[in-house]
């Protein structure tokens, strides 16, 4: 009698230990959003950055929990997902799952901030120099510059704030031709953003007809971002400033709406088919360095619904 007592209780606590580990995603979403066996299913990677990393047997089987619930939620969804989730205060390989070069949206905008903040630390440019916003620099889409008047004079911190805190095309593009393309797409090969490349300005659709497209994928925003939480990415300082833009996101529909308690220094990208979020997520002491791109959505609000349970399971792993 007593061992079987004994069987049922050690029963019962690896079927709570089970629950946990599968809790994270194992209800169904909300509605139908496509037939999971339209796409290949793919396998995550576990690529280490620079330099060995020896993890232990549990951060082993946190990349692996996280691993499986990813998994499950990208199958459940005929949208192609893309994910990158690094730990800087753990000792744990990045997990990676599926990353490839993918249309960037506005996402690509995060490597002329940086391009620009490099110059500003050699004393090419200045945040306090102006820009003078012309007629010609108006384009459409997101952003608020293109309502200003012809001949607004603006600092380079501001158009630089704009283009990161809300997506601004118009600011953007202004970047565009102060830094010139050719600079941009160098800063992106001098620090090995192999995935990544500037083709077009943004709103040129002409150009995009023409094939001529912006790409980066999630390792090289993940390697961004760390090194921007590292303070390594270009100096103290102006890490700091972009750390500061980055918290002023006004896109709050995805990372934040899932995590509310969470300071959230990110970027968002949307394009007709698309939506990304990726940035540095501050959770109490379990910091998450976390991009999620999408191509091909079956529904806008399907893929939302699902990168905010991918922001939740990250954080809970």
């Amino acid at each position: 009698m007593k061992f079987m007592k004994r069987l049922v209780i050690v029963s019962a606590v690896l079927l709570l230990i089970a629950g946990g580990a599968w809790g994270c995603y194992s209800a169904p979403l909300e509605d139908g959003g496509g037939d999971a066996s339209v796409r290949a299913e793919g396998q995550p990677v576990n690529e280490p950055p620079p330099g060995e990393i020896m993890q232990s047997s549990a951060e082993q089987r946190s990349n692996e929990a996280l691993g499986e619930a990813i998994e499950a939620l990208s199958r459940a969804d005929s949208t192609r997902y893309s994910v990158y989730a690094d730990y800087p205060q753990e000792n744990r390989q990045p997990y990676i799952y599926q990353s490839e070069s993918m249309r960037s949206a506005s996402m690509i905008k995060v490597f002329i901030l940086g391009t620009a903040m490099e110059q500003v630390r050699d004393g090419r440019l200045s945040l306090a120099q102006t820009l003078t916003l012309r007629a010609a620099d108006k384009v459409g889409g997101a952003g608020v510059l293109s309502g200003y008047a012809d001949g607004s004079e603006l600092s380079l911190d501001t158009v630089l704030r704009l283009m990161i805190t809300e997506s601004d095309n118009t600011a953007t593009n202004m970047m565009i031709d102060l830094l010139g393309m050719e600079e941009i797409n160098a800063y992106i090969t001098r620090n090995g953003y192999t995935d990544t490349i500037l083709q077009r300005k943004m709103m040129d659709t002409q150009a995009a007809a023409e094939g001529w497209e912006n790409y980066t994928s999630v390792s090289d925003l993940g390697r961004f971002f760390r090194r921007l939480y590292d303070h390594a990415c270009v100096s103290t300082e102006l890490d700091e400033r972009m750390l500061d833009y980055l918290k002023g996101q006004t896109d709050t529909e995805c990372f934040p709406a899932a995590l509310p308690y969470a300071v959230i220094a990110h970027k968002t990208g949307e394009l007709v088919g698309l939506y990304d979020d990726g940035g540095i997520i501050y959770a109490d002491g379990h910091d998450v360095i976390l991009v999620v791109m999408t191509e091909n959505y079956s529904g806008r609000e399907r893929a939302i619904r699902t990168i905010r349970r991918m922001a939740q399971c990250a954080v809970e792993n």
